[in-house]
């Protein structure tokens, strides 16, 4: 029998008592003179790059995807693939768009989800920014349904002076109740930081049959149709205000 075979049944047994510690040692010491093994030592682990601290750290817009699609967070990458979607479910890009902006360069990623079976869907519009090879998100928007989602871009505008930038989302619902049914979401961003431009969650999906973008010269108004055109006027704060009606 092995002298670590005897350490072992005999300390299990609590006939060595203190002398356990000194009869492992002994059983386990090195010869003397004979080679050392190198100890491996681990890489360290690469640093996240830190996103710009103009970057607001504000909450999701609307439904909130979990910490991967929140403000300031930096990905190696924008895609569907990055983000912690349910695993069964479908997720499909819809859209990519640049902005070029004061603050610098915005990439819009539009997603769209459904569940399986198809019961439900969301649609999500991620806002970000080129930052050390990857990405550092400003913002996402995103919504969930009882109904597959369909999202576009059915305008954008940047200001004169290219401080912000207004997106008109299309949103169209394929089984709301009733049918059919097209929503509008108007977002606003200026690099470092996202808003819905008219109205407030969960008052902010606005239903109706057309909504446009109109640039006058310097100026931006929103033209909203149901019987007749309700035109708004975009505020220097970025949000939509009355202005006046149209026939």
């Amino acid at each position: 029998m092995s002298l670590k075979r005897v350490w072992v049944w005999t300390c299990v047994l609590g006939l060595l008592g203190s002398n356990c510690t000194a009869t492992r040692e002994a059983a386990t010491r090195v010869p003397s003179g004979a080679p050392s093994s190198p100890v491996p030592v681990a890489a360290p682990a690469p640093s996240t790059p830190a996103c710009p601290e103009s970057i607001t750290a504000d909450a999701p817009l609307e439904a909130d995807y979990g910490p991967r699609i929140q403000a300031r967070r930096w990905l190696p990458a924008l895609a569907p693939s990055e983000f912690a979607f349910v695993p069964t479910n479908t997720v499909e890009e819809s859209f990519r768009q640049r902005l070029e902006l004061a603050e610098g360069t915005v990439e819009l990623l539009a997603l769209e989800e459904r569940s399986h079976p198809v019961t439900d869907g969301g649609a999500a519009l991620v806002m970000a920014r080129p930052v050390a090879g990857g990405f550092c998100i400003i913002n996402t928007w995103a919504t969930w349904q009882s109904t597959e989602v369909d999202v576009s871009l059915a305008g954008s505008w940047e200001s004169p002076d290219k401080r912000m930038a207004i997106l008109l989302l299309k949103l169209e619902l394929a089984r709301a109740a009733g049918g059919e049914e097209t929503r509008w979401v108007v977002l606003g961003t200026d690099g470092d930081r996202a808003w819905i431009a008219l109205g407030q969650p969960p008052a902010h999906q606005l239903i109706a049959p057309s909504v446009s973008l109109s640039p006058k010269k310097d100026q931006l108004y929103l033209d909203v149709k149901i019987k007749y055109v309700n035109r708004l006027r975009l505020g220097p704060d970025g949000h939509f205000v009355q202005a006046a009606n149209t026939r």
